[in-house]
């Protein structure tokens, strides 16, 4: 099915709708910008180019039917809807409003309150709803149509779909998520940052916290990654999605630490539908674009220390709207500075930096970290506001850092970096 009555009027030839601009010329490519993937990241990037470049011919290429079921824990910080807010895009689905963010450590639980924090959403009604506000603005959304060949040459990139149709672009996005196509089609190395998700969704249990809190309890130590509780709605009931995040391929058991999570909560697994997933962390230096290609969202790497995905997804489409627009009008499509622009926005800065809190956190300075995060308010109240899109105090970063040197001092934390044989692939695994 073509979502939204947007049929082009051959496989490779985009339709007559608003802002598509006039056909191709002959022998050029049919479409501007060929997505792959119809999540937030992808959609969110056709969105960002529409608006830099409203005559962009921009097709989506989503390989299930629209609603469709995404396992995810559905967290989304404002700053992904105050992104969408700047170019008109209001989400309307069902959402638990958040005002508070909670870290349960084995001895200490801290609690950072801020109000319009964020959202905790269901993506079969956040993408679908997403979807539609493409589709209201003329961008060609192809549901049902899976991808399952890219060829790229000089002057575009050729694609093949389930049903053997060709599809001719000047380039592509790869927003496809963890296992997508683009990224193994086109030859990009695997990636050795990896998470396994265990979730399902309860009534609520002896303990929780309140409805309007998302909480990250992080008491097991010897867990490589952490439990969850956030309060969600499915087909209006209010639940609680439980899950478990675990660095490493077959790390850690995830399944088993979730039965015991839920019977330390009076809950028994085996009484509710278990979703697993998996996540690709972003690997600093890696590569992320090809001539003619360039990957966003999972597919390019998102937040490993915590394993947040829409916010970032978002956030890439928001980068690569105004890139793309861009190199579209320049006819520079080689793409060697995507990784650079990605790094010098706040995507990147912070895809860093927390590259570097999951060293410190999930390596041999776990204890330490413990001991130092509930006295370091200051700088985790700033990360929170961040999330939330709120502008941060430049006096309260530095009050924060001053707590941060403080705390590490009295923890006896060494503050250089982990050695190199500690952070490998091996031994994160």
């Amino acid at each position: 099915m073509v979502e939204g009555g947007v049929v082009p009027a051959s496989p490779s030839a985009p339709a007559a709708s608003a802002g598509s601009g006039p056909g191709p010329a002959a022998g050029t490519p049919a479409w501007d910008v060929a997505i792959v993937g119809g999540g937030p990241a992808g959609i969110s990037t056709a969105l960002h180019l529409h608006a830099a470049a409203p005559r962009a011919r921009i097709v989506v290429l989503e390989k299930a039917h629209y609603p469709r079921e995404k396992i995810c824990a559905g967290g989304v910080g404002a700053r992904a809807f105050r992104l969408l807010e700047r170019i008109g895009v209001d989400v309307a689905c069902p959402r638990v409003e958040l005002d508070a963010l909670a870290i349960r450590l084995a001895g200490d639980t801290v609690v950072l309150h801020q109000p319009g924090l964020g959202a905790v959403v269901r993506r079969i009604e956040f993408d679908h709803a997403l979807a539609r506000h493409a589709i209201d603005r003329g961008i060609a959304v192809r549901d049902g149509c899976a991808v399952h060949g890219l060829a790229v040459g000089e002057r575009g990139a050729t694609l093949t779909t389930g049903d053997g149709a060709t599809l001719h672009a000047r380039c592509v996005v790869g927003a496809d998520g963890v296992a997508g196509v683009v990224r193994r089609l086109a030859g990009f190395p695997r990636g050795a940052l990896r998470a396994q998700v265990v979730e399902l969704d309860t009534e609520a249990a002896p303990g929780d916290l309140p409805r309007d809190t998302i909480a990250f309890d992080l008491a097991t130590r010897d867990l490589r990654g952490y439990a969850w509780d956030f309060p969600t709605l499915v087909a209006g009931r209010p639940l609680v999605c439980r899950g478990i995040y675990a660095l490493g391929v077959a790390a850690d058991h995830p399944r088993d630490r979730l039965a015991a999570y839920l019977a330390a909560r009076g809950l028994d697994l085996a009484r509710y539908r278990i979703k697993q997933f998996a996540e690709r962390g972003f690997e600093p230096g890696a590569e992320i674009a090809r001539p003619r290609v360039l990957l966003v969202g999972e597919a390019a790497g998102i937040d490993i220390a915590t394993g947040e995905g829409i916010g970032q997804a978002i956030e890439y489409g928001a980068v690569a709207g105004g890139y793309l627009a861009r190199a579209l009008a320049a006819d520079r499509l080689g793409f060697a500075d995507w990784r650079p622009t990605v790094e010098r926005h706040h995507l990147g800065v912070q895809l860093r930096l927390r590259h570097a809190a999951y060293r410190v956190f999930y390596g041999r300075r776990r204890a330490y970290a413990e001991r130092v995060l509930p006295r370091i308010g200051g700088l985790l109240r700033a990360g929170v506001q961040d999330f939330a899109g709120v502008p941060m105090s430049g006096l309260g970063v530095a009050l924060g850092v001053g707590q941060l040197v403080v705390a590490a001092a009295r923890a006896a934390v060494p503050l250089a970096p982990a050695s190199p044989a500690a952070s490998s692939p091996a031994a994160q695994r």
